[in-house]
């Protein structure tokens, strides 16, 4: 089995977290309060992720997979298991599009979406090939510069004079309901999407690690992105970031200090070209995973057979608007992120806290 150390996992967990997610602004539907429907679902997110830490500490050696078929029987599991990896394709499609629409908004509007998100792929392939091992230690590598550089987009709009604090009140304005509401929404991404390291917390090397690890690690990039979150907020204002494609990078748009340190958009794009490739290569990863418990076979077989759907679903949507609502379709309607997130691993944990009472 390929390992890994508490810090490579720690690395991948804040990176993979992070991700995408300053693309857009969490619970801008509560104004003002945006902030606060992040906290709230943090502290939700947080629940989940004991959650998982709980399943995992009872089969510290089975992945998601193994303990989908070994707990849910034959039949049952290896469905859930085959329903689990349609869902980590999906979500690595959706991060693959979003690198390619990204791309069009930014650097290369008038560029081949097709392309770019082609060359995109192709990297996430040549990353699974290398393996679990190799793809972590580069997140180990250089999650240290990513943190120092959203480190810096946080401090610079204090000091260019940018930053309006009375854009964040009066709190509370309409009351705690709809914070509680958009956070109940917004849990699920990317608090709740923790559920994908369930399939690597078994290649972890020091188990007794595990838990503060991964709890460190989650707190590191939940306040990344309370931190980016406010900072749109009292630079744009809420009706700005409610119309913004993109509200990170039109508040760095922004920063002008001494005439001399403006112009941090290509830094921006970076970062957010960094966190889609990690989110979606994991995503990538973990499907792969899970059809090589279904089939028996080494994982790395399923790269360019599952390569190559995600590549052909990422063209189906015509539009970014179209890509939003087929995500906001998927979660709302079909209720995917509630019965993957939280139905199925609850079930999972009773389950397994009936067998061992059991014995």
């Amino acid at each position: 089995m390929e390992r890994i150390s508490k810090y490579q996992l720690a690395s991948m967990i804040i990176l993979f977290q992070i991700g995408s997610t300053p693309l857009f602004e969490l619970g801008i539907k509560a104004n003002q309060d945006a902030w606060l429907v992040v906290i709230t679902s943090m502290l939700l997110g947080l629940m989940l992720l004991i959650l998982f830490l709980a399943i995992q500490r009872r089969e510290p050696e089975k992945n998601l997979s193994q303990l989908l078929t070994h707990f849910f029987g034959s039949f049952v599991g290896k469905l859930l298991l085959l329903l689990y990896t349609i869902l980590f394709t999906y979500e690595a499609m959706r991060n693959v599009r979003d690198f390619g629409d990204l791309s069009l908004f930014t650097i290369l509007p008038h560029g081949p979406i097709s392309v770019i998100m082609l060359i995109m792929l192709t990297l996430s392939i040549y990353s699974v090939y290398k393996g679990i091992e190799v793809f972590f230690r580069f997140a180990e590598f250089i999650v240290v510069g990513v943190l120092l550089f959203y480190l810096i987009l946080i401090f610079m709009p204090f000091i260019s004079g940018i930053v309006y604090w009375d854009r964040i009140l009066p709190i509370l304005e309409n009351g705690i309901q709809p914070v509680l509401k958009s956070s109940l929404y917004e849990v699920w991404m990317p608090f709740g999407q923790m559920v994908v390291f369930l399939m690597f917390w078994s290649n972890l090397n020091e188990k007794k690690e595990l838990t503060k690890t991964s709890i460190l690690a989650f707190f590191v990039s939940s306040m990344v992105i309370l931190l980016t979150n406010i900072i749109n907020l009292i630079v744009l204002g809420p009706e700005l970031v409610k119309i913004s494609t993109v509200p990170l990078l039109q508040s760095v748009q922004l920063i002008e200090v001494a005439e001399i340190f403006e112009r941090f958009d290509a830094l921006v794009i970076l970062l957010f070209y960094t966190g889609i490739f990690i989110k979606a290569t994991l995503w990538y990863l973990a499907a792969l995973l899970g059809l090589s418990q279904l089939f028996r076979v080494d994982y790395r077989r399923f790269a360019i057979p599952v390569g190559g759907i995600i590549y052909f679903t990422t063209l189906l949507p015509t539009s970014w608007q179209s890509h939003l609502e087929i995500g906001h379709y998927v979660a709302d309607n079909l209720h995917v992120n509630k019965i993957f997130i939280a139905i199925i691993p609850v079930i999972l944990y009773i389950i397994m806290l009936f067998k061992q009472r059991k014995k």
